[in-house]
């Protein structure tokens, strides 16, 4: 970056990837490319509680297409917004309507 700061980089557990193999459908580029707008704007998705009061847990959803399902995605920063740190994506998973069926 120009400004001096340090870049803050955003990264896939190796469980939330293999959640989105599973997933299937594209599900693995639609997490990197959340991947890279949280690199760009660590203060996306919503504050969620965690049962460690220390971490920085964060959820936001990604749209469905024609061929994949909504995801809900959760994210830990190793330093909370504005600091940069490390994000990672530690769970991916299809969001699940009422009387609806992902197939997952």
């Amino acid at each position: 970056m120009t400004d001096g700061r340090e870049q803050t980089i955003a990264e896939i557990t190796q469980e939330a990837r293999a959640r989105c193999l599973r997933i299937g459908a594209g599900a693995v580029e639609a997490v990197e490319y959340l991947c890279a707008e949280l690199e760009k704007n660590p203060t996306l998705g919503r504050r969620a509680r965690s049962a460690v009061g220390s971490m920085k847990l964060y959820t936001t959803r990604i749209e469905g297409t024609d061929t994949r399902p909504p995801l809900s995605v959760t994210y830990v920063y190793d330093a909370p917004p504005p600091e940069p740190g490390l994000i990672r994506v530690a769970l991916v998973s299809p969001v699940r309507f009422a009387g609806g069926d992902t197939g997952f």
